[in-house]
């Protein structure tokens, strides 16, 4: 199958490597260069997968206007954020209005399409039998809550998590880290992302609380440890 791939960036040069790169990969690329057209592009193609610059124009923030604006229509695409944008406050930021991943330029265009690969492959398997009874499922003891970490799948009161791949990771190792904790040094490896600091991670973890506890019963299992990271307790 064509993975089809939107990418929104305004340095057409770049634009045009990526698209290059990824179609010699089997993908089906679709280009624009601002905030209107991108977001349109996006909800007409209905693509497997967004690349999105932050700074777009005169726009310093069009791709998080564009990221914000798929989550507002409903839309669960899997979304890259690559920027020369590098400050941890907008990495931060980005992660927190969804995107699954954030990675600074230059990046290997080998490495991207690797990346784009394997949030498809996880982003399919996730809404394909998400419900059905498999043997990669795991019951967390004591909660209402059942993992599939084969497709990074997490349901809570029998409701879908809408974890991004890095919340998945996060919450699993917290999970088996257990009463005894996990340090973010480790929390900030199990995300496989560049350039990740204590304060992602906090950020991460207040969007995975915010995500349980919009779904219903109120959600306590993932602890602060001050000074060291995070913990699981069910009690």
């Amino acid at each position: 199958m064509d993975y089809q791939i939107v990418i929104v960036e305004d340095d057409i040069d770049q634009q045009q490597n990526y698209a290059d790169s990824l179609q010699r990969k089997g993908f089906v690329t679709h280009c624009f260069d601002n905030v209107s057209d991108g977001l349109a592009g996006i909800i007409e193609k209905k693509p497997d997968l967004v690349l999105l610059d932050v700074v777009l124009g005169d726009d310093p923030d069009g791709g998080f206007t564009i990221c914000r604006k798929l989550l507002d229509h409903g839309d669960n695409i899997p979304i890259i954020f690559l920027t020369d944008r590098s400050d941890e406050i907008d990495q931060v930021f980005g992660l927190r209005l969804g995107a699954w991943d954030y990675q600074t330029k230059p990046i290997s265009l080998a490495l991207l399409a690797e990346r784009i690969k394997s949030l498809i492959r996880i982003h399919k398997a996730r809404n394909t039998q998400a419900h059905q009874t498999s043997p990669s499922l795991t019951e967390i003891q004591g909660t209402e809550l059942i993992l599939d970490r084969k497709k990074s799948y997490a349901s809570w009161h029998g409701q879908t998590v809408p974890l991004t791949l890095s919340e998945f990771r996060l919450l699993d190792a917290i999970i088996q880290s257990g009463p005894e904790g996990v340090e973010y040094d480790q929390l900030c490896e199990s995300t496989m992302q560049r350039m990740v600091t204590n304060g992602t991670i906090n950020s991460h973890i207040k969007n995975i609380r915010k995500k349980f506890n919009a779904l219903g019963p109120e959600f306590h299992s993932i602890r602060n440890k001050p000074g060291y990271g995070y913990r699981w307790e069910t009690s």
